[in-house]
């Protein structure tokens, strides 16, 4: 009679320790990268750590446009499993989905949000070297306007020459008139002579 009492006293003990130990048993999450709710510009990869070795580990990293950016197959390394990323991944919120075997045969599944920002500053950059190009092409009109002086000053040295050569055939028909004159003053006065002496 005593006997079957403890009996049935560690079998009640057994059935009530039994649900703590299995929950024990389970593998849980302990760390991610990138973690729960983080913000990251770029990665090529996402790591989850587990509390000890877990099997068939299946991970997919769904993106803003419901795309799954996971490359190839996850793989363990550890309690460790690391998936790649294909991307680059465009700015928006994003969750990592697993699910892995326990090392105590049980399934689990989980999911770690985060998001990713795109920096702006590399499309700002063109637009300010287009803006500081174009004024590059403001100075062409600079030798036009330079090519101008050298028709203005052909004009003085041909009006000089015109007057030069003016002043001197005025001189020569001044000369030429002098002469006429002084030859008919010569030839008046000889004709005159005679008829002084007659």
């Amino acid at each position: 009679m005593l006997f079957r009492r403890t009996a049935a006293l560690v079998l009640l003990a057994t059935a009530a320790l039994w649900p703590a130990s299995a929950a024990q048993a389970h593998d849980v999450l302990k760390s991610s990268n990138p973690k729960e709710n983080a913000k990251v510009e770029s990665l090529t990869e996402v790591v989850l750590e587990f509390s000890n070795s877990v099997r068939f580990p299946k991970v997919v990293v769904n993106g803003p446009d419901d795309k799954n950016y996971a490359s190839g197959e996850a793989e363990r390394d550890g309690h460790k499993v690391i998936q790649a990323v294909s991307g680059p991944l465009p700015a928006g919120k994003y969750v990592i989905a697993y699910r892995i075997v326990s090392s105590d045969g049980h399934p689990r599944t989980g999911e770690v949000p985060f998001t990713v920002t795109a920096p702006e500053s590399p499309t700002s950059e063109p637009s300010e070297a287009v803006a500081d190009s174009s004024p590059s092409a403001s100075p062409e009109p600079i030798p036009v306007a330079a090519a101008t002086p050298p028709s203005v000053d052909v004009t003085p040295q041909s009006s000089a020459e015109d007057a030069d050569s003016g002043g001197g055939g005025g001189f020569l028909i001044l000369a030429i008139g002098v002469g006429v004159v002084a030859v008919a003053a010569v030839v008046m006065a000889t004709r005159r002579k005679p008829n002084k002496s007659d």
